[in-house]
């Protein structure tokens, strides 16, 4: 080498020489194996598929590999990392989600309001019916004994659209595809218990929590283990019975089978919510002459009775580690309200999230955004993007919570199950992302050098019915990256 040209003591040569095979050997090492990747790509399956890698070492600030890294693909979940990335950039830390109680009138020496009363949503995705009650107890505490007034609901902070733009009508009663409301009480599904019961009678069916909101019709069996012919199991119908939720049971379900849960979304969630602390608050302040009034503005001289928040992070977290799509659609909410529209808008939302990318450097006419979640198949982003968001993460102040909130390979959320016993297993933080036909997963790795990785994989365009044969592709590139 000529670096040694003019060295003539032998020891010292010797000694440079030995350090520089070293740290040559060390720096290539450190590299993620590049002839692996370029193997895994030949593979058949990626003949009839697309494939979208972006790799970037955020230690060293260098691209390390990229192929198709500029190609629009529909991102799926990964859609949630731009979502969460822009809300903790522009909400920051600090931001809470709020829902309100409020009420005008006058109160009596004996407890008695005469006034009306105000629940005011805030797009809070944790909302949850001990919240509820939480809030009463606060009317409580504050002397209100009984109420003789109307009560009403105010949602005037979102619009009143309640799907994302390309949604799936067969998706219609999935708890992963809510309807959308400014206070979304218990995720906006019903979350209903089965119990067989003994053969040839119905099944006990609960829905929890109990409100008149939801009708159960039961038409299903119980029915022995080794019925004849073979048991088929339940099946469960949503309906629209004026502005509440019929759910109508049929099929049958084996008598030895073990109790379980199901959850199915619920038209109309601010009928369900109005309906639910209707029956609440009737049960707390009994000898009250209340009337369900409807939706209204709180008025300005309405005087608060106590608030229920949930911080951001609570809120990510379980958007990115449980891929959570009401949550990461309410951020959305969220973002719009902080822009200053009201009612906010998934369209005003969208437009603070293009802002994020235009910080990134990148041009946010690029690509094409229509909802927060990734759910809608009209979302168009590239490898290169969710890259950049994640480089822009790396030097926020706000990366610890950013980086937690994703699902750690083998241990937790959506990739509890992925990469185990493999140099992946703890060492790749990232989120997933799925639809028919697409595969994603972007985040963080850490090599077997220390270094850290911001990757983005996309693959598309496939007919493969188990998502496995997808993933196990996507996660031997990832055991590559941590090789």
């Amino acid at each position: 080498m000529m670096i040694f040209k003019n060295l003539r003591n032998p020891v010292i040569s010797g000694v440079i020489w030995l350090l520089y095979t070293i740290l040559s050997a060390t720096s290539v090492a450190a590299q993620p194996s590049i002839d692996k990747l370029n193997q895994l790509l030949k593979d058949d399956f990626f003949q009839r598929a697309t494939i979208g890698i972006n790799v970037y070492d955020l230690t060293d600030q260098k691209t390390l590999y990229v192929h198709n890294a500029k190609r629009l693909c529909r991102p799926a979940s990964n859609m949630k990392l731009l979502t969460s990335a822009t809300a903790l950039t522009v909400l920051t830390a600090d931001y809470v989600f709020e829902t309100g109680l409020y009420h005008t009138g006058t109160l009596d020496a004996i407890g008695r309001l005469t006034g009306d009363i105000w629940l005011v949503g805030g797009f809070d995705p944790e909302l949850k019916s001990s919240d509820l009650d939480a809030l009463l107890l606060t009317m409580q505490q504050s002397g209100i004994k009984t109420v003789e007034g109307n009560f009403f609901l105010d949602v005037s902070m979102g619009d009143s659209l309640f799907w994302g733009k390309a949604w799936s009508w067969d998706d219609d009663m999935e708890e992963y595809q809510p309807y959308l409301s400014p206070i979304p009480l218990n995720k906006g599904v019903a979350k209903l218990k089965v119990i067989p019961a003994t053969p040839s009678r119905p099944p006990i069916i609960k829905t929890e929590p109990e409100t008149s909101f939801i009708q159960i019709v039961n038409r299903a069996t119980t029915v022995l283990k080794n019925a004849d012919p073979p048991a088929k199991s339940l099946r469960f119908n949503r309906e629209t019975v004026g502005d509440r939720n019929r759910i109508v049971v049929s099929g049958v379900i084996q008598a030895s089978e073990k109790p379980y849960e199901t959850k199915i979304s619920l038209k109309n969630p601010t009928g369900y919510v109005m309906t639910l602390f209707f029956e609440k608050m009737s049960v707390q302040f009994p000898g009250s002459n209340i009337r369900v009034a409807g939706i209204r503005p709180v008025p300005e001289n309405a005087q608060k009775l106590g608030i229920v928040t949930h911080s951001l992070a609570e809120v990510i977290r379980q958007v990115n580690k449980e891929s959570d799509n009401l949550n990461a659609e309410m951020l959305l909410y969220a973002l719009g309200n902080w822009k200053g529209a009201r009612p906010s808008s998934t369209e005003e939302g969208i437009s603070v999230i293009q802002q994020f990318i235009a910080q990134t450097g990148l041009d946010p006419k690029t690509y094409k955004i229509v909802d927060g979640s990734g759910l809608s198949v009209q979302n168009y982003l590239t490898p290169e993007l969710l890259v950049e968001a994640l480089k822009y993460m790396y030097q926020s102040q706000n990366l610890e919570l950013f980086r937690n909130s994703l699902p750690i390979a083998g241990e937790d959320g959506t990739l509890a199950n992925r990469m185990k016993n493999t140099s992946a297993h703890r060492n790749v933080t990232a989120k997933t992302g799925s639809l028919t036909g697409v595969s994603t997963l972007s985040g963080y790795a850490t090599a077997r050098n220390g270094h850290l990785l911001a990757f983005s994989i996309m693959v598309q365009n496939f007919v493969e019915r188990s998502s496995f044969v997808v993933t196990n592709y996507i996660d031997k590139i990832c055991e590559a990256l941590t090789d």
